[in-house]
């Protein structure tokens, strides 16, 4: 998955697809899929203020404003509401390998 601040929503999208038993998406559906998952993601941090908002680091408006720009990057709170908008458990390796660490 390219680099390019939807990256997360790329990455989580071509693999809802892919259990999906989809093809795998084009580099232009990815992009597409990823832009409508943000803002999906961005509809249920609103919807879910009550419970989000305490953990998020910024004053909420101006955050969820801010995840609707398209090269914003996504982290752990976007990926909680990815697994609520797909309705799907996502699991999250971290390869520590490409910092020097074995």
């Amino acid at each position: 998955i390219r680099g390019d601040g939807r990256c997360l929503f790329r990455a989580v999208a071509y693999g809802a697809c892919l259990r999906a038993g989809k093809p795998c998406p084009s580099e232009s559906l990815q992009k597409e899929l990823a832009d409508e998952l943000r803002s999906n993601v961005a509809d249920e941090f609103v919807r879910r203020r009550g419970d989000t908002e305490w953990f998020l680091e910024e004053d909420f408006d101006t955050y969820v404003t801010h995840i609707r720009q398209p090269h914003i990057w996504g982290g752990e709170p976007e990926l909680l509401m990815c697994s609520h908008v797909l309705r799907l458990i996502l699991a999250i390796f971290l390869i520590r390998s490409f910092c020097g660490n074995k």
